[in-house]
């Protein structure tokens, strides 16, 4: 979403959700394309909206207003062909935080965007275990399921948390704390990614979920290329695929021919309502 709206004039200071306020028509375009390239699962231009992160552009205060109408736009896209999550980033507090901090500033925008009707909620780009367990705890709370994904380094061909933590455990506590789905987002698609979903997916219980970037600024994988990218990891376990920054609606519709191996209705772990 962040990509799509900066190649449409999002200035850079500005947040992505500023424009669900001043032009959300530009939003729409962006969740309209990615369900035109096969997304069954849309997330809701919401990442930042958490108190602290909004505070940081003006916003504050405007959160429930934000969460409500992010959900309308990507329910509109989806159309019934797709599932809607609400998506939210890292909590924007400095320091650390203690476990009770971070789940207060997640209960807000998890309880506005439940109230809103979306499907599921998604925890997504956190770099601290602590963090992402806060998140799920707090979105839990609502009685929605909860998917989280995490950010990892790539240290000797092998992902992990900045802390050292291996990026294996944490996807397993993640897993053991309730979470509906866990994954990785915002990695490079790499050999360690594969090695990852084919050491950690079989012994989950749920799916495990791959929204990888397509590469640097200065070198970002063609859709193509990323989607062969990828590939390795589908094959070794991956439930649920998409994109994360860099990434275009060419490259999810390049991923979904992957995926669906010639134009299935259907992913394959069932219909959008699953």
């Amino acid at each position: 979403m962040g990509t799509a709206l900066r190649a449409r004039g999002l200035p850079p200071e500005e947040l992505p959700e500023t424009w669900i306020l001043t032009r959300p028509e530009e939003v729409a375009a962006v969740h309209a394309a990615h369900a035109a390239a096969g997304a069954r699962l849309l997330l809701t231009c919401s990442f930042n909206a958490t108190e602290p992160r909004l505070a940081t552009r003006g916003l504050e205060g405007r959160l429930e207003a934000l969460c409500g109408r992010a959900e309308r736009l990507a329910r509109a896209a989806a159309a019934g062909s797709a599932v809607v999550a609400g998506g939210l980033g890292p909590s924007g507090l400095s320091g650390s935080p203690s476990p009770p901090e971070w789940r207060e500033v997640f209960a807000r925008p998890w309880k506005a965007l439940a109230a809103a009707g979306v499907d599921l909620l998604w925890a997504e780009t956190h770099w601290r275990l602590g963090e992402a367990r806060a998140a799920l705890w707090a979105g839990r709370a609502t009685g929605l399921p909860v998917a989280v994904t995490m950010a990892f380094a790539e240290r000797e061909g092998a992902l992990t948390a900045p802390d050292g933590t291996p990026a294996a455990e944490c996807l397993r506590a993640l897993a053991g704390d309730g979470a509906a789905a866990v994954g990785v987002n915002c990695v490079v698609p790499s050999p360690a990614l594969a090695d990852l979903v084919r050491a950690v997916a079989p012994g989950l219980a749920v799916p495990l979920a791959l929204k990888p970037n397509a590469g640097p600024p200065d070198a970002v994988l063609l859709p193509e290329d990323f989607a062969r990218a990828v590939t390795p990891a589908l094959q070794a376990g991956a439930r649920l695929a998409g994109g994360c920054c860099g990434t275009t609606a060419e490259h999810l519709r390049a991923l979904g021919r992957r995926l669906y191996q010639g134009g299935g209705s259907d992913p394959p772990w069932g219909s959008p309502d699953r």
